[in-house]
């Protein structure tokens, strides 16, 4: 799922879970009988002794009086007796509950614990005896007027008119208010869905629609196929008057794009770059599309629905079956859209289709492995996107991810990608850039540590040993570690290639250490179990490098905050000299540790292509040597080293490791850039101080420091869309930057080309709306980032305070 940016978790939600918690451990249920029986269950995680197998759910929502009906039978497996089923249910009216048998139906009382959001199913003096039995729930409730559960949505046509639907949203813990389930990852289970629906709106789900029955009411059943054995947060259904366009793919996956019938000319991108994306993943990950069904009368189908809602809070969610989007994250208009909006769009869509993969086929345990959902699918949104789009330059982008995760990641706010969570609340903040783009990040590096072959092999084992079941982090750092060791699955097809035998000939072991084994567990709990991320110092003397990592922390007086001495990763360094570009490879896995070159060199630069998550600092004359080499001859290292140069020294700028002046000396090279990545991280690194110049009313100084930099950059650029999707859109950054801070030449020109566009109704429009595009937000943490944020501004206060006078004193000296 991709989140849209949130800033805090709301107060009164955290009232309620703490007041229900604090009542929770008296034993309250909802019974109004004084002398009740306490609620028979007192953990917030469902008991494992009772797992459900199929649900029979119909779901009848009336979008006039905005409210839903529905029926679930739920076949459940019990393992040992007991007295009650416990299972979870929010803001449902339970009307009937039963017990299916043989002969007659035994009815069942309720009782609610509304902090845990759970029912529990009993009669007096009645056990559920091990074995097999049927529960039969009928409920009601109103549409959600929220975006998650069951909820309604409306848009309104050209002429006004208003239009209702119903949709799902039930990521992570929001299927319980659609129906009584067992709403955690773990309980997979097949569905078998109906949905009841007016004759003027059409309905989909997860699965094809096997038929539609008439009601003698004059409604319409649409029954659906069953599913593969799935999670209940990837159920979903969609009732609303949608069209759509079609579009079978090589593997023979029927693929449609569902939209309001005013914008369905704006699907055809999204369902081109659908069924290019389905191709390549089945080609990829060597499993075909997995949600085939036989019906017992009906010819094999298998599809892949997607949808644009207009009320969607979320970025995208991977349903299986019937992914969702917002309209911005899935139409495009080839007449208005800018190509970041077409960047944006297929990099969604690449995302929610990878997790049909990662998080549905194999999904994580429990959500404290979130990552393994959307660290992967992040992963692969990029990997998919560079071989089948590879007008669209996804690599150039990819940096910017790991500069925003290790954003987060530098703060005592930040938590280890792996870590516990029971609460809703808690489950909720791990949708954030920690899960998703760190998770991506350290992927990456563990990708060149063991080869992309490798990596590649090891996670089709993961998923075709896995499938349809649930892990724990443990489970993938096995097959990435026993590929050519195994003999199930696809191992004996990798040793006949001559994969394994090559693999050995030149493993990962002999890159980094002669004399070790490849333990990828140890390396990577490392980097999942533990919050942060490295700092490597490096200072060369002679033919010897020093090296000592310890943890990269942004707060003032971190001795005081945390102890950043009880932090050791193994760390997969690699290195490039001035005298070889040949990539080099070190596993530092204790704090201090010596290599030795086979020369002396000029400079030395680590972490290649930022192939690693880690910033490095150069003392002595490191940095001193690499500006040099950056002003003589930048393209000696490649965009992505000159971008986490940029980056690197900004970052030491903000602890004092580095003084202000060398990090502005080495931005002065960007005057010669130009590729998109370290221009726009020059951008990240410089625009916050002209924000807080302009707050300080330092127009003179402001003035100063954008001629100096930027104005080579900016005059060399034309106003039209040529180009590739990188040049525009660093077009677009640098003449927006020239506007806002209010640049003369600028003004004038965009003054003109506006006055033009009014007169004409359509001049320039491409022009401007690429210029103005939007880009995709992905997610954000609830409660921490409101501290996260709060960390920041007071930083920002303290480098303004600390730095201004060293910033001026640069200028004097650097003014043309």
């Amino acid at each position: 799922m991709l989140l849209a940016q949130s800033c805090c978790l709301s107060c009164f939600t955290f009232a309620i879970l703490f007041c229900g918690l604090f009542v929770g451990n008296h034993g309250m249920t909802v019974n109004t009988d004084t002398n009740a029986s306490p609620f028979p269950w007192d953990k917030i995680r469902l008991p494992e002794t009772v797992k459900p197998q199929h649900y029979d759910l119909l779901i009848h929502p009336n979008l006039t009086s905005l409210t839903f009906t529905g029926v679930v039978q739920i076949l459940i497996e019990v393992e040992q007796d007991t007295r009650a089923i416990i299972l979870h249910s929010k803001n449902l009216q339970i009307s009937k509950a039963q017990l299916l048998g043989s002969r007659h139906p035994q009815d069942l009382q309720t009782s609610e614990f509304e902090a845990y959001e759970q029912i529990a199913l009993f009669s007096d003096g009645f056990s559920f005896e091990k074995g097999n039995h049927v529960v039969h729930l009928e409920f009601s409730a109103n549409l959600s007027d929220s975006f998650h559960g069951f909820y309604k949505g409306r848009y309104t046509t050209n002429s006004g008119e208003v239009r209702m639907l119903a949709s799902t949203q039930f990521e992570a813990t929001h299927a319980r208010a659609a129906f009584p389930c067992f709403d955690e990852p773990a309980f997979k289970a097949n569905f078998t869905i109906r949905v009841r629906r007016e004759s003027r709106h059409i309905s989909i789900s997860n699965m094809p629609k096997l038929r539609t029955a008439e009601l003698a009411d004059g409604l319409l059943e649409d029954q659906f196929d069953t599913t593969v054995k799935m999670s209940t947060y990837l159920v979903a259904f969609i009732i609303c008057d949608f069209q759509s366009i079609s579009k079978t793919s090589q593997h023979g996956i029927e693929i449609s794009v569902y939209t309001v019938p005013e914008k369905i000319s704006q699907a055809e991108y999204a369902l081109n770059t659908a069924v290019t994306l389905l191709d390549f993943y089945d080609d990829y990950f060597d499993i075909p599309y997995p949600l085939p069904k036989h019906g017992e009368f009906f010819n094999i189908i298998v599809l892949a629905d997607l949808a644009a809602i207009p009320d969607f809070q979320s970025g995208a969610m991977e349903n299986w079956g019937l992914s969702t989007y917002r309209e911005s994250g899935l139409l495009f208009d080839p007449e208005k859209s800018s190509s970041s909006d077409k960047l944006g769009i297929t990099k969604v869509i690449a995302h929610e289709l990878a997790h049909q993969w990662f998080g549905n086929l194999v999904t994580m345990q429990w959500w404290n492995d979130l990552w393994l959902n959307e660290g992967f699918a992040k992963f692969m949104e990029y990997v998919s996107v560079n071989i089948t789009h590879p007008e669209l330059q996804v690599d150039d982008y990819f940096l910017e991810k790991c500069f925003t995760a290790m954003s987060v990641d530098s703060l005592t706010s930040s938590h280890p990608i792996s870590t516990p969570v029971e609460n809703p609340a808690e489950i909720s903040e791990m949708f954030d850039d920690v899960s998703y783009r760190k998770g991506a990040c350290i992927l990456n590096m563990l990708r060149d540590f063991l080869t992309p072959e490798a990596f590649k092999a090891g996670i089709i084992h993961y998923l075709k040993s896995h499938s349809y079941q649930n892990t724990v982090n443990a489970h993938l750092w096995e097959s990435l570690t026993n590929i050519c060791t195994s003999d199930e699955l696809d191992s004996g097809r990798l040793k006949h290639d001559g994969f394994c035998s090559k693999f050995r000939a030149k493993s990962p072991a002999s890159k980094w250490f002669m004399e070790d084994s490849v333990d990828v567990r140890a390396i990577m709990d490392t980097w999942t179990l533990q919050e942060g991320f490295p700092l490597i110092t490096v200072e060369v003397k002679g033919q010897e490098v020093t090296l000592k990592q310890e943890r990269f922390l942004r707060e003032a007086n971190t001795s005081k905050t945390t102890n950043t001495s009880s932090f050791l990763w193994q760390v997969p360094l690699t290195y490039i000299t001035s005298h070889s570009s040949a990539v080099q490879r070190f596993l530092l896995k204790s704090e201090k540790d010596v290599l030795y070159l086979p020369e002396k060199v000029d400079w030395i630069k680590f972490n290649v292509d930022l192939r690693g998550y880690y910033i490095v600092h150069y003392e002595s004359r490191g940095w001193d040597a690499l500006i040099n080499q950056l002003q003589q001859n930048h393209s000696v290292f490649s965009s992505n080293d000159r971008a986490s140069l940029i980056h690197d020294i900004f970052q030491l700028v903000s602890i004092e490791k580095v003084p202000l002046d060398k990090a502005l000396n080495l931005s002065l090279y960007l005057s010669k850039e130009s590729e998109i990545m370290p221009v726009t991280q020059g951008f990240n690194e410089l625009v916050p101080f002209y924000k807080l110049m302009e707050k300080r009313n330092m127009e003179e100084l402001e003035n100063q420091l954008k001629v100096v930099i930027f104005k080579t950059l900016i005059d060399r650029q034309s106003w039209s869309d040529d180009g590739s999707v990188s040049e525009r859109m660093l077009r677009n950054y640098l003449l927006l930057f020239a506007c806002v801070r209010r640049y003369p030449s600028c003004i004038s020109t965009a003054t003109r080309l506006f006055q033009q566009w009014k007169e004409s109704d359509a001049f320039a429009f491409a022009l401007i709306g690429s210029f103005f595009g939007s880009l995709a937000q992905d997610q954000g943490s609830g409660l921490r980032s409101v501290q996260q944020a709060l960390q920041k501004i007071q930083q920002n206060i303290l480098w303004m305070d600390r730095n201004v006078p060293l910033l001026k004193a640069w200028l004097d000296r650097n003014s043309l």
